[in-house]
Order: structure tokens, then C-alpha cells, then sequence
């Protein structure tokens, strides 16, 4: 059967709406295990309102910058809604910190987490101009997403 003019277009809108309403009404979940664009790995669980977890980053300034292993153990806290933002800092083996703000979005019915960070270094006070530097990340599922709509 061929549909044409305006049922066309309302089954087109139909459609449209109904695919659209699955992908919004859809939570934006942040636990489980993300890669970043350098390849570190972020691990976080829910607890409450309260972000858990670690990360294995794959870069520092210097050697041991970051620690022995690279790890730190995450904290942080979880907004609500279907796109939650969040804030997660960690304190490095090697005496640096760094803070993470950010927000879960759905991309294409995927999660995506796209962050802001500071990161602070140890310094002496004629070095401090230069002990903060402020980046961006965006964090992937380590598992590839499927969406089942």
C-alpha cells in the first residue's frame, strides 16, 4: 500500500514522534566503565546521590605525576533528571588533584559524557602561575552501545 500527501505526513510525524519520545524518555546512566579519546578508563558506580569509582588515566605531565599505577579513586556527586550533570574529583598518588564538572547525554539513544577539568599540580609559589591547567574530555561506553528502538 502506498501512503501519499497527508497521511504521508502524518505517519511520517508519527513515526517521528514516536522514536523521538523513546530516545528522551530514556536515563542517561553513568555507571559503568568509560574510555576517553586518549584511552583512560573511568569506572564509576552510584551510591545515592554519591559518584564512586576510579580512573586509570593514560597521561601525566611528568613520569609518577600521576602515581605508581596511574589510578586514582574518584568521588563525586550526581544531579538529577534524564541528563544528569556531576562533578567527580580525584587526588593522585603524585600529590596532584583534579576536578571533573559534566553532564550524561544521550547521543543517537547512546550515552556520552562530556566533561570540563581542572587540574592542579604541586608547586612552589614562584611556580604557581603554571601549577593549574583546564581541559575538556568526553568519555565513551567501553562497551559499544546499542540502541534498541
Amino acid at each position: 500500500m502506498m501512503v501519499g500527501g497527508a497521511q504521508g505526513l502524518v505517519l511520517v510525524l508519527f513515526m517521528a514522534t514516536g522514536y523521538f519520545s523513546v530516545v528522551q524518555g530514556a536515563q542517561c546512566n553513568v555507571t559503568g566503565v568509560w574510555v576517553n579519546t586518549l584511552g583512560s578508563v573511568l569506572k564509576l558506580s552510584l551510591q545515592g546521590s554519591q559518584l564512586r569509582g576510579s580512573l586509570r588515566s593514560s597521561v601525566e605531565l611528568y613520569p609518577k605525576a600521576a602515581g605508581d599505577q596511574m589510578t586514582g579513586k574518584l568521588m563525586g556527586l550526581i544531579g538529577q533528571g534524564e541528563q544528569p550533570t556531576f562533578t567527580m574529583s580525584t587526588n593522585w598518588k603524585g600529590g596532584s588533584v583534579t576536578a571533573w564538572v559534566g553532564q550524561c547525554f544521550l547521543m543517537s539513544g547512546c550515552p556520552v559524557l562530556k566533561t570540563m577539568w581542572l587540574l592542579r599540580s604541586k608547586a612552589s609559589l614562584d611556580n604557581n602561575w603554571k601549577a593549574t591547567r583546564i581541559g575538556e574530555d568526553v568519555f565513551h561506553p567501553q562497551k559499544k552501545c546499542i540502541v534498541n528502538v
